[in-house]
């Protein structure tokens, strides 16, 4: 019997290793995880143009405040999306827990340095860190991947969809809510470091409650990936494997024929060739989360047209106000329709229901723009609003989770953190780059008149219909995996029940051999 390879045999304590499994601690605190790294992106959107205003001492409708406020917006999602490959390779590495840990520590220091800066270096110095901290968004993914299966998939998935979704809505509220405290209460923070510095008490509170998280995840986050399934970087001499190969990363665990056939990820290279379904299936992500991203701010934008050009005029408060409802819509859709209609109807058949109600949702702004007038109409505009928004939040609550459980499936193997990593860098650079595209063929679409203003929404339509038509083989080769692994595992439960039924008669009967 040929001897195994060093490189192939298991740790020492590989027999006395068990994987994590799925459980209402370890959700809490990766839903956590994703919900305040989703609030730190967003906490700025509110006050930007307020902070940048002030350190200028220009009004906020000045180009050069819309300039500095692009590029201070511009840079998280840029360096997020340079950086989130490598925490997946890292992750693949040194193992899930230390790379969590380590983004969500950065996370807690960075804010709290923004809060404080005084000037533009430090503020995009402090801005920039945090991003790269925060670029281990789909690490979270690989963990809760590798925790779940078939029957806890699509609640763990719709879970920490639902706090991406929900930072979404909870970070601009609470930076627009927090800042300028002495202002609004001034026997509390008059004359305190928070009245000379306006925008820290927003990032401080943040970075106490991702300190508490920290706190949470140190002590009871396990790792998922033993010592011995971690990858390593290999000489090309090492092995006669990678003779006349560029270098790669391989992991010990896998035989010969893995390690020849995980050349196609290259881990360490920089831009690695997946097979074309994960392709496909992160393309459907990148297109829908930068079109999600554009479609909210196009709405924040038009609603606050004033009413000289027949507009909503909303503000801060109105805004907010709309926001909570997509809350709402989003914890219902969470908590009582997103596990029962994927059981019944599968996942594909949810993202599509998703996609479809996603799109529709704002399709009928040009109708609802005709009860704009509050002196005519009223409460009674927020009706149809209000119906728009929650149906536009709760189809995100189900497009989003459907995505993550999609690319959970493509990244099963060696590479699953890598595979998460590109992810996360193209969904971030989409959210980055969709929306100011997207605002700036609002300006020019608003000059064809009132209904110029809605044309946007239908372009950030086409091009996730496109998206979806590209990556449609591959979701669907997803969908038929899934269906023959969940096939493939009732067959083998059975087989099991039937054992266990035939196993007390064996016993019961007499011995061979025996004589009555």
């Amino acid at each position: 019997m040929p001897v195994q390879p060093m490189s192939m045999q298991p740790g020492p304590s590989a027999s006395h290793w068990e994987k994590p499994t799925l459980n209402c601690r370890t959700m809490f605190v990766l839903g956590s995880m994703n919900l305040i790294d989703c609030i730190n992106a967003n906490l700025l959107t509110p006050y930007v143009d307020r902070l940048v205003s002030t350190f200028l001492e220009k009004s906020p409708q000045s180009p050069e405040v819309a300039h500095v406020v692009s590029l201070l917006i511009g840079v998280y999602p840029l360096v997020e999306a340079f950086v989130s490959p490598f925490w997946g390779m890292f992750a693949d590495y040194a193992g899930r827990r230390p790379c969590l840990l380590v983004g969500l520590g950065g996370s807690v220091i960075a804010p709290v340095v923004f809060g404080l800066g005084q000037s533009f270096p430090v503020l995009f110095a402090a801005r920039a860190i945090d991003a790269f901290f925060c670029g281990n968004r789909g690490v979270t993914l690989t963990y809760l991947g590798e925790i779940v299966d078939a029957s806890n998939e699509a609640k763990g998935f719709a879970i920490l969809g639902g706090c991406f979704s929900m930072g979404l809505v909870i970070g601009p509220v609470l930076g627009g809510s927090l800042v300028f405290p002495a202002d609004w209460a001034p026997r509390i923070f008059g004359g305190t470091i928070f009245d000379s510095h306006p925008f820290l008490l927003p990032n401080l509170t943040y970075a106490i409650f991702a300190a508490l998280v920290w706190l949470i995840g140190a002590l009871f986050l396990e790792e998922t990936l033993p010592r011995e399934q971690r990858c390593v970087r290999k000489r090309r001499a090492e092995s006669p494997l990678s003779q006349g190969s560029p270098s790669s990363a391989t992991c010990q665990n896998e035989s010969a024929e893995a390690s020849v056939r995980s050349r196609r990820f290259k881990i360490l290279a920089i831009f690695p060739t997946f097979p074309k379904a994960t392709l496909q299936v992160m393309l459907a992500y990148w297109s829908m989360s930068g079109c999600v991203a554009a479609m909210r701010q196009l709405l924040i934008l038009v609603l606050s047209f004033g009413r000289e050009v027949d507009g909503f005029d909303f503000g801060p408060h109105q805004l907010g106000m709309l926001q909570n409802i997509g809350a709402v819509a989003l914890i219902l859709c969470q908590s009582f329709v997103y596990a029962p209609l994927t059981k019944k109807l599968g996942f594909l058949a949810t993202y599509l229901i998703g996609f479809v109600l996603l799109n529709l949702s704002f399709s009928f702004l040009p109708i609802i723009g005709l009860f704009a007038d509050p002196g005519r109409y009223g409460l009674l505009r927020w009706i149809p609003l209000g119906a728009a928004m929650f149906c536009f939040t709760g189809a995100a609550g189900l497009t989003f989770p459907t995505a993550f459980a999609f690319i959970n499936r493509a990244a099963a193997g060696p590479n699953r953190g890598a595979i998460n990593g590109y992810t996360a860098a193209g969904g971030a650079l989409s959210r980055g780059c969709f929306p100011p595209l997207a605002a700036v063929l609002l300006g020019q679409c608003s000059r064809l008149g009132g209904f110029g203003r809605y044309v946007p929404f239908y372009a950030a339509t086409v091009v996730m219909g496109l998206g979806l038509a590209i990556s449609w083989p591959g979701m669907r080769k997803m969908e038929k995996n899934s269906i023959g692994a969940q096939q493939a595992q009732q067959a083998s439960d059975e087989q099991d029940q039937r054992r266990s039924r035939q196993e007390p008669l064996m016993s019961e009967a007499d011995p061979p051999g025996e004589s009555t």
